[in-house]
């Protein structure tokens, strides 16, 4: 449950020529794309350490996964991505999905080299300069400085939307409640939510 102290500290021991390579599967080394997911699932549906069920995957297979475990619905298209939804990929990987923009780009959270981020993708007419991509990097710039310093790069490539390469998973209202009605708000309403 909650943060682990050994992240923090492995993290004041790097600088921007961290190589994730060197470290892993050492989860005191911070975590990777579905240990970050799993992670965030086990705090937000658990209570307590060490109770219910494992939530880290291989990322490519959390979506079904999920969907066995009878928390919700698997589906193909990422066309349907509402914020929350969990997305994996076929090259093994996997992220949550924070806002969808209204040029069809995602605002996505996700652990990928060097770490944990918001990241933005192509827009739907394959620009890598989307609206999600501004949002991540005002987040990432105003919210984790020293992050962004560090790994200013805050876009992800086409393949993170391509519908060839994407399963999405959404919650069921009795698993994960939408309390704060994320599903009905605007980009910015959502980042002023999350970030307030």
């Amino acid at each position: 449950m909650g943060l682990s102290k050994e992240w923090k500290s492995f993290y004041n021991s790097q600088d921007s020529s961290y190589n994730h390579e060197n470290y892993m599967y050492e989860i005191l080394k911070g975590l990777d794309c579905s240990g970050y997911v799993g992670w965030s699932i086990y705090n937000t549906l658990e209570t307590k350490s060490n109770h219910g069920n494992g939530y880290v995957l291989k990322a490519e297979e959390m979506t079904k996964t999920f969907a066995n475990m009878k928390l919700e619905s698997y589906k193909d298209s990422i066309q349907n991505a509402k914020p929350g939804n969990i997305v994996s990929m076929t090259n093994a990987h996997v992220y949550i999905v924070l806002a969808v923009c209204e040029d069809g780009s995602l605002l996505i959270a996700h652990s990928s080299p060097p770490g944990v981020k918001i990241s933005g993708t192509y827009d739907q007419n394959g620009n890598s300069n989307s609206q999600a991509v501004v949002y991540a990097k005002k987040i990432m710039k105003t919210y984790y400085p020293d992050w962004y310093s560090r790994y200013p790069d805050c876009t992800v490539d086409f393949s993170f939307t391509e519908p060839s390469n994407v399963s999405l998973f959404h919650w069921n209202s009795k698993t994960l409640k939408d309390v704060d009605k994320l599903n009905s708000m605007t980009v910015n309403q959502i980042i002023q939510t999350l970030f307030k």
